[in-house]
């Protein structure tokens, strides 16, 4: 698959995976980037953060996750 980021475009391959954050486990797609000289790392918002509610107090220097679809 061709992807595109503000800075540039690369060939990626994706890969099934299980991606553990703290005790929540999702099974999501993972681009890799064909050529290994790219130096950057993408983690998309459809593969992992749309499944997560995320909090971030800056204040209390605190971080708060928990899976989407949890109370």
């Amino acid at each position: 698959m061709r992807l595109a980021t503000l800075a540039e475009s690369f060939n990626a391959f994706g890969h099934e995976i299980t991606l553990i954050t703290f005790h929540f486990a999702f099974d999501i797609t993972v681009y890799f980037a064909e050529d290994y000289a790219i130096s950057r790392n993408l983690l998309g918002r459809n593969g992992w953060l749309r499944q997560v509610h995320l909090g971030l107090c800056d204040y209390d220097e605190m971080l708060y996750l928990s899976a989407y679809n949890e109370e």
